[in-house]
């Protein structure tokens, strides 16, 4: 299982130091070959958790990016594949990644063992629509409705307008305690969205060169 991101040890980091609790709500947002979600859950096996990816896959074309081309700095911005080099066209332009049914079925090839865990085929918008008023959780012969995260993994679209579309579905369903990691924090305004958090009674609580991490404090 391979990610296509950074500083995931980082990640884990993060997710082993959620406050003590008897149950955890965890998100990823943009599940790709799944190397974040496994990250997650790994650092979660010993607690009692259930964690959610979100990730519609099917090759859906959609803005990446808030810059595709600086035209200020004359310079263009590449996706590069697992070894690091540029994604082009035939002609050289950029090529935008997709996302392929293909991709979710290796994931879920090598996820099959992971008990505590679902995969939502879906647009972050239709999993709001469907669950703004909480989540149905099966486990143990009983059903729970939980609409409380604790962790979420920011890792779908990197636009501003996407990633606070997102931070306004989660944030108000947030408690004391739980931690938001903003992956590719450097392509999209991460100071407004952690202004706008502050007042969800987030703080910024350290910053790599690729994530973001903030943590509700009030």
């Amino acid at each position: 299982m391979r990610g296509d991101s950074v500083e995931y040890k980082l990640l884990e980091q993060w997710v082993k130091g959620l406050r003590p609790q008897d149950f955890y709500l965890t998100v990823e947002v943009g599940v790709r070959e799944g190397y974040g979600t496994l990250i997650i859950t790994d650092a979660l096996k010993d607690k009692n958790y259930f964690h959610v990816g979100i990730d519609p896959y099917g090759d859906l074309l959609y803005k990446h990016l808030d810059k595709q081309i600086d035209r200020e700095n004359g310079t263009i911005a590449y996706w590069t594949d697992f070894e690091g080099r540029p994604l082009v066209n035939e002609d050289g332009t950029p090529k935008v990644p997709t996302y392929p049914n293909s991709m979710k079925q290796t994931f879920l090839s090598q996820f099959k063992n992971h008990e505590n865990f679902i995969l939502y085929q879906l647009e972050d918008t239709e999993y709001f629509n469907l669950f703004g008023g909480g989540l149905p959780i099966y486990q143990n012969g009983q059903k729970k409705l939980v609409n409380v995260y604790d962790f979420v993994h920011f890792d779908g679209p990197h636009t501003t307008e996407k990633v606070l579309e997102e931070v306004m579905f989660f944030a108000p369903r947030s408690r004391v305690g739980t931690r938001f990691v903003f992956d590719d924090q450097k392509v999209y305004e991460m100071s407004k969205i952690a202004y706008i958090l502050e007042h969800f009674g987030f703080k910024t609580k350290e910053m790599g060169d690729d994530k973001c991490m903030l943590e509700k404090t009030e």
